[in-house]
C-alpha cells in the first residue's frame, strides 16, 4: 500500500517547531512522516541529523547529515554542520572547506531568519581564526626555510594566492592572444632603458598637457562611435567627457595639428620604442580622467604590447588596479603594465587627472616575432577594417 500523500512544507515546518521547543521525539515522528512518504529533502534529514544530535545517536546524526548533502550540496545549514562535525574530529582544513562553502552560499540568501543569520556570523568567525591558524602555521615553516614575507616577488604573489589573499587574473585580450607569454600585471620601469630619459623630459611634458588643458577645447571623449560599428554603451563612456583623450599619435597615425602644440611631449615620446602596427598603433595621448570619472574593468585587445603611463597631473584619491594589484601614479614615475589583464581605473578627488599613455612591445617578443604580429594584424585591418577595443 501506498504511504498518504502529506504536505511536506507543513510537516518539516512542524518538524523544526517541535525542535525549537525542545521536543525531538515528536520533532522525529514527523520528519519520518516525510522519509516514510518517500517525499524527504534536505531539510527534512538536516532535521533528523538535529534530531539525532540531541538524542545523543551521534552515528544516526552523520549519516541523516551526510544524506541531506547527498540531496542538496548546495543546502548551506547541512554544510555549516558537516564543518562543525569534522571540527570536533581536528580536521580543521576539511572543517573550514565546508564552512568557506556555506558562507558563500548563505550569502546569496540575504533574508535569512535572525537564528540562521547568528550561525553564519558564528561560522564566519571560526573560518576566520582557522585560516589565520593556518596562514600563521604555514608562514612559520616557509620562514624556517628561509622566505620573508615581506620581500615581495612572484613567491609571495603565490603565497597570497594559496591564502585567498589575492585571485588569479590571467591575459584576456579582446583580440589578439600571443602564447606562452609570462602573466606579469605590472612590470618594473628599471628594466627598460628608454625609462628615465622620459622621465627626465616630465616637466617639459607636463606644461604642455597643462596648456591643453587649460584652453579648454582640444580633449574629445576618450570612446567615441565608429563608422559601420554597433554602438553600445554597456560602460556609461560612449562619447562621455568624464574620459577624455588628447592624440598626439592616434591608431598609427601622427594627429599633426596636436602634435604642433606639443613639441617636446611629441620629441621625447619618439625616443621611445613604441609599438608600431599600422592602423592600430602606437597611440600617444594625454588621457583625462575628470573628478570622479571612473573607467570599469575592461581588457586590452592584445598581450603582445604594454601600456604605458608617465603621470602628469595627479590629485590624491587616483589609482589604477591591474589583476589583483591596485597602484596610485606618482608624478613624474613611469607605470608600465599588461593591459590584456582586467584592469580598471578612478579619479575619486575633485581635481582632473592627466596621464601620457603609449604602447611599447612586450619584451619577450623576439624582432621577427614582433614583425610577423604586426604583419597578421595589418593583414586582418586590410581584409575588413580595424578593431580597436578601448584601453586605459
Amino acid at each position: 500500500m501506498a504511504a498518504p500523500a502529506i504536505n511536506l512544507p507543513a510537516v518539516t515546518a512542524a518538524g523544526y517547531a517541535a525542535l525549537q521547543r525542545g521536543d525531538p521525539h515528536a520533532a522525529r515522528l514527523l520528519f519520518d512522516q516525510a522519509v516514510a512518504a518517500g517525499v524527504a529533502d534536505a531539510a527534512v534529514w538536516f532535521g533528523l541529523a538535529k534530531v539525532h544530535g540531541s538524542l545523543g545517536d551521534q552515528a544516526e546524526a552523520r549519516r541523516a547529515l551526510d544524506r541531506a548533502l547527498d540531496l542538496d550540496t548546495y543546502y548551506f545549514p547541512a554544510l555549516l554542520a558537516k564543518g562543525d562535525e569534522l571540527a570536533e574530529e581536528g580536521d580543521r582544513r576539511g572543517a573550514n572547506s565546508y564552512y568557506t562553502a556555506g558562507i558563500k552560499i548563505a550569502a546569496k540568501h540575504p533574508s535569512l531568519p535572525p537564528d540562521w543569520r547568528a550561525e553564519v556570523r558564528r561560522v564566519e568567525l571560526l573560518s576566520r581564526q582557522y585560516a589565520r591558524a593556518y596562514e600563521g602555521n604555514l608562514l612559520s615553516a616557509l620562514a624556517r626555510a628561509g622566505f620573508e614575507a615581506s620581500s615581495g616577488g612572484r613567491f609571495a604573489h603565490a603565497i597570497d594566492l594559496l591564502l585567498g589573499k589575492r585571485e588569479v587574473f590571467l591575459q584576456q585580450p579582446k583580440f589578439f592572444y600571443f602564447p606562452e607569454l609570462p602573466q606579469i600585471q605590472f612590470f618594473d620601469r628599471q628594466e627598460f632603458a628608454w625609462v628615465g630619459d622620459l622621465e627626465r623630459e616630465l616637466e617639459a611634458i607636463r606644461a604642455e598637457a597643462r596648456a591643453v588643458l587649460d584652453a579648454g577645447t582640444g580633449f574629445v571623449p576618450y570612446v567615441q562611435r565608429e563608422a559601420n560599428r554597433p554602438a553600445f554603451n554597456e560602460r556609461g563612456l560612449l562619447d562621455s567627457p568624464d574620459w577624455g583623450a588628447f592624440f598626439l599619435i592616434k591608431n598609427g597615425e601622427t594627429v599633426a595639428a596636436n602634435a604642433a602644440l606639443c613639441p617636446r611631449t611629441f620629441a621625447a615620446i619618439s625616443r621611445v620604442p613604441l609599438c608600431r602596427i599600422e592602423k592600430r598603433t602606437p597611440s600617444v595621448l594625454f588621457s583625462l580622467l575628470r573628478p570622479g570619472a571612473r573607467i570599469p574593468p575592461h581588457h586590452g585587445f592584445m598581450n603582445a604590447r604594454l601600456i604605458g603611463h608617465l603621470p602628469l597631473i595627479v590629485p590624491p584619491n587616483c589609482a589604477l588596479r591591474v589583476g589583483n594589484e591596485t597602484r596610485s601614479w606618482r608624478e613624474g614615475e613611469v607605470m608600465l603594465f599588461d593591459d590584456s589583464i582586467e584592469h580598471e581605473a578612478w579619479n575619486s578627488s575633485g581635481e582632473p587627472r592627466i596621464v601620457l599613455i603609449f604602447d611599447v612591445w612586450r619584451p619577450e617578443l623576439s624582432p621577427d616575432e614582433r614583425r610577423l604580429i604586426a604583419a597578421t594584424l595589418e593583414a586582418v585591418d586590410g581584409f575588413d577594417g580595424p578593431i580597436r577595443p578601448w584601453t586605459e
